[in-house]
């Protein structure tokens, strides 16, 4: 404060020295009284715009901090949209994928429907022949005429005919059925059936010179010996022989119901069925057992029957050798002295006596005429029509054509 008077004192000095010196005490001390204030606003001054400055730094700074935050805010939005951005992006491309995918599966899916469709409908169209393949099947059956009835029924017959013939070697039967069949072709009225009944007559005429074996009357007298071997009686003594002479005084007691008899008959007719005498150059080795008896009398019955397949499948040479083995059997463990042994070896002999190897002819020819009847029906419209033209160019007075002899032809 000092040394700011004092500058001014000596400023005021030589401003004062063109007047007249003389004592002024009271004019300095007012000036530094002024230099004071002055000195004094101007720190005030001073101090209040440093004050202030202070203020607007604090306030720059509050307002630099907000614009930090902010700014910070906007970059972390900014990173978020980024972020989103990228998402979308990836969103675009994972889509255009899918939608690429999907193009794809979908061209892949048309064109398995198109194959699918494709071979549906060949399938539909190959039903829907076949069904109106059937319908029309269907529809010529049931316009079928009582005529074609009875061709359908005269073609079964003869196959049967030639089932019988050669499968089973049924003359009689087969001839039967060709008979059959005939008079079904007769009553049809089918001018057609013309060839057919003329091949089915010689075939009939072929059956009848035919000398056959009766296979099936052969047949059931080999069944009936097979029901006799029971009752035949063996020639070795066996465990079962009594009772087998046990049931025959049985039936005679039966017959004799009435009859008194007195015990000591029944006991000794009893005893004379338990015992039989019998003189035999054959040396007797042992006692057969149950096994044994029953043994023997299988093999019998079984060479019987494999003579009865032989004649069956028409096996000559085969059915000679079972019937020869069957005749040796029998006489070698056979009673030959008994009845029942006696007549089994007579129809035996019987049997074999006859030929069974007779070749039968072809009866077929009538059959195979008769699965091709439509294209006799042709032939004949052709026949017909081709007669009805030359009676229509002959003269008066000609003999017309036997268009219906045909119909009423007979074997």
């Amino acid at each position: 404060m000092v040394s700011t008077a004092e500058p001014v004192a000596e400023s005021a000095a030589p401003a004062g020295e063109a007047k007249p010196a003389g004592p002024q005490p009271v004019k300095p001390r007012r000036l530094a009284w002024v230099g004071y204030v002055v000195l004094l606003a101007v720190v005030a001054l001073a101090v209040g715009g440093w004050f202030l400055l202070q203020e607007l730094r604090s306030k720059q700074e509050g307002l630099g901090g907000q614009l930090s935050s902010k700014d910070q805010q906007i970059l972390e939005v900014t990173r978020q949209l980024n972020a989103v951005q990228e998402e979308v992006a990836a969103l675009h491309s994972q889509l255009a994928t899918v939608q690429s995918q999907a193009a794809t599966e979908d061209a892949k899916f048309e064109r398995m429907l198109n194959e699918h469709t494709a071979s549906l409908s060949g399938r539909i169209d190959a039903t829907r022949s076949e069904l109106g393949g059937a319908v029309q099947h269907i529809q010529r059956q049931l316009n079928k005429t009582r005529g074609d009835l009875l061709v359908a029924d005269a073609e079964y017959l003869l196959s049967i005919a030639n089932q019988k013939l050669h499968l089973v070697g049924d003359v009689k039967a087969a001839r039967a059925a060709m008979e059959a069949a005939d008079q079904r072709l007769h009553d049809s009225g089918d001018p057609a059936v013309f060839k057919v009944r003329e091949a089915l007559a010689q075939e009939i005429e072929t059956l009848k010179r035919l000398d056959a074996p009766d296979v099936v009357g052969i047949s059931a007298k080999l069944l009936a010996l097979e029901g006799k071997v029971k009752t035949i009686p063996l020639f070795l003594p066996h465990a079962d022989a009594a009772k087998e002479h046990a049931q025959k005084p049985e039936a005679g007691g039966e017959a004799g119901e009435g009859q008194e008899k007195s015990a000591l008959d029944s006991a000794f007719k009893d005893l004379k069925g338990l015992v039989t005498i019998r003189r035999t150059d054959r040396p007797i080795e042992a006692v057969l057992t149950p096994e044994e008896a029953e043994a023997l009398r299988q093999i019998f019955l079984l060479k019987l029957e494999t003579a009865r397949a032989a004649l069956i499948r028409g096996d000559e040479a085969l059915y000679k050798d079972s019937l020869t083995s069957a005749v040796g059997w029998l006489k070698e463990h056979f009673d030959a002295s008994a009845p029942d042994t006696r007549e089994v070896e007579t129809q035996l002999n019987d049997l074999l006596a006859r030929s069974i190897g007779v070749p039968f002819p072809d009866v077929g020819k009538s059959l195979g005429l008769l699965r091709n009847i439509e294209k006799l029906r042709l032939e004949a419209e052709e026949a017909e029509a081709k007669s009805k033209s030359d009676g229509t160019e002959e003269p008066k007075g000609s003999a017309p054509p036997p268009a219906t002899s045909e119909t009423g032809a007979g074997p």
